[in-house]
């Protein structure tokens, strides 16, 4: 479904609990587009102050506001023009941006702080969220319009503990990312430990799968190879 969503240009909503890997997805979506060899832009709206949001996606020309960068910057969806912007945890936008947001969307106009003149930006939207935003909708945390504009081509993303299939080949990923290509090729899981890892509830999903192959991997010895339930955090 994600290969057939990518050739599109509609907005794309990714659905899963925190640590799914929502953002990997998100960029592979990118990566199997038209787009793929333009920008991939990502921003966390969690993380934005409110306070400097509507900077950082709209951007600004010189001197727009007292402490402002004489040249100006480009907003996040400017940057984005031609390629894919990448919203992460989008239910947590403010009423107010998600006004502008919804704007965006239907004209691809950006209202660039203190730009004369119009300025648009042609870029493909991937939102994500582990929030239900029709309850959002609900409580009024959330435009129904936008959210109407958002449930066009929608990935669910199922957490870990539905898919323990994946477990062997996350780990091996995991023990070569942080062990390093040639140590993680001689680091080896027990035959213990792969029935343990499935059934653990996984309520981090795949971030604290990494955590804990992290964690087992600081407690081998430097001649060990095999990795073991003895390796494993407590809380495990």
């Amino acid at each position: 479904k994600g290969k057939i969503f990518a050739r599109g240009n509609e907005p794309i909503l990714v659905l899963g609990e925190s640590g799914t890997g929502k953002e990997l997805v998100a960029q592979a979506l990118h990566s199997a587009s038209s787009r793929a060899d333009k920008p991939f832009v990502t921003v966390n709206c969690a993380a934005l102050p409110h306070d400097l949001m509507e900077a950082e996606l709209f951007g600004y020309e010189g001197g727009a506001f007292t402490g402002a960068k004489s040249s100006g910057i480009k907003g996040k969806f400017e940057l984005a023009n031609k390629g894919t912007i990448f919203l992460d945890e989008i239910g947590e936008l403010p009423l107010s941006m998600q006004a502008k947001l919804l704007r965006v969307l239907e004209s691809g106009e950006i209202q660039k702080l203190a730009h004369r003149g119009q300025l648009h930006s042609d870029f493909r939207l991937i939102a994500a969220t582990n929030k239900d935003l029709k309850e959002s909708v609900e409580r009024g945390s959330f435009r129904e319009d936008l959210n109407h504009r958002l449930y066009i081509l929608e990935l669910t993303i199922p957490p870990l503990r539905d898919r323990v299939g994946d477990i062997p080949l996350l780990a091996r990923h995991f023990i070569e990312l942080h062990a390093g290509a040639k140590r993680g090729r001689e680091t080896q899981i027990s035959n213990e430990l792969h029935p343990a890892f499935g059934l653990y509830p996984w309520h981090g999903n795949i971030r604290e799968l990494k955590n804990v192959i992290t964690y087992a991997l600081f407690n081998l010895e430097e001649d060990e190879k095999v990795l073991s339930t003895r390796h494993l955090p407590e809380r495990f």
